[in-house]
Order: C-alpha cells, then structure tokens, then sequence
C-alpha cells in the first residue's frame, strides 16, 4: 500500500461503508473511552479513528511514521472543530508515545511494522502500566501476522494479554493488553 496520496486513501478509510468491513461501532464499544481520557491513535492515516476518538475523549494523540499521512491530518484537523487532537510523527520502530496516556490504540497498521520486536519493546518502555492497549487488524487468510502471532509477540515483549476477540469483527481480530507491571 502507498501512502504517498493521502487523499486517494480517504476513499478507503474514510469510506461510509467502513461499518459493514470492520464494524466500528463494535470496536467504539470494546475501547469504552471516557470523556477524561487521553488516547494516543498508532498509525493514524488519515485520522478517522482519530477524529472519532476526540468526540469522546479529553485529549488524542493522532501519530503516524508517514510525513504524508501527518501532513494530511494536519490539514484535515487544522480545519476542524476539534482541538483536542495533537498530530505528530512516529518512526516505523518508534511509537514516540507522549507521558499519560490511557488507551493506545493500533488499526490496520501492526501488519506494516517490519521491526516490530523493536516497536513493541519501544511501546513497552513508554507506556505506563495502567495504560490499556487495542491492536485491530487482519485475520484469516488475508493476515500478514495472524492474531497467534500478535499475541505471542506481545507477550514476548513484556505484555499481558486481556482479550482476543476473534468474533465481533467481520476480517477484523481486536486484542486487547497490557504492561506486566
């Protein structure tokens, strides 16, 4: 996948139909956001979890490793009603979490991460053990890294599985973890 066309992307992230391949409004359900949370969105793109978080959430951090894909949330949100979001940069090994963040959230993006050993020791440093972390991804046989394989890097890394929920999504698995404190 490019990520040098942001706007070409939108059709697909930003699509109406995201409901029916993904069902987010069950995924909105598994992450309970709380007004007096903070959420930092992993892998941002074009901000559509991003720009749903911030009408739930006290504070989003919308991060992405892709100058492009920063650029365009800076342009979308600069034009938005929301200023509660804070975009900034990753790198693909670095998730560059800010201090105080309850839920970290990862959609579609685990399957880019070619270090990933590298991003989840990263992520592990940074988060806080009270921290609640949601990877959402692939599963079966369109799964670049199948759901086992999340779990057992996870836990490899320092972190305790919560749930793995298989079911609710159409393509989608969503796991959800920990720091061992």
């Amino acid at each position: 996948m490019s990520f040098a066309e942001p706007e070409k992307l939108t059709l697909i992230f930003d699509a109406e139909n995201r409901e029916e391949w993904q069902r987010t409004s069950y995924i909105l359900e598994r992450l309970a956001i709380r007004d007096d949370m903070t959420v930092a969105d992993i892998g941002a793109g074009t901000g559509y979890f991003s720009n749903i978080f911030a009408d739930q959430a006290q504070k989003v951090y919308a991060i992405d490793c892709e100058p492009n894909m920063v650029s365009y949330m800076q342009r979308r949100f600069q034009q938005s009603s929301h200023s509660n979001i804070d975009i900034s940069q990753s790198t693909k090994t670095d998730p560059c979490l800010p201090n105080g963040v309850d839920l970290v959230f990862v959609a579609n993006t685990y399957r880019f991460i070619r270090e990933r050993t590298q991003f989840l020791n990263n992520l592990h440093a940074q988060v806080s053990p009270n921290a609640h972390i949601v990877f959402v991804d692939f599963k079966g046989e369109q799964a670049q890294v199948s759901p086992q394989m999340v779990v057992a890097e996870v836990e490899q890394a320092g972190f305790r599985v919560i749930d793995l929920d298989v079911s609710g999504c159409p393509d989608h698995y969503v796991l959800s973890f920990a720091k061992v404190s």
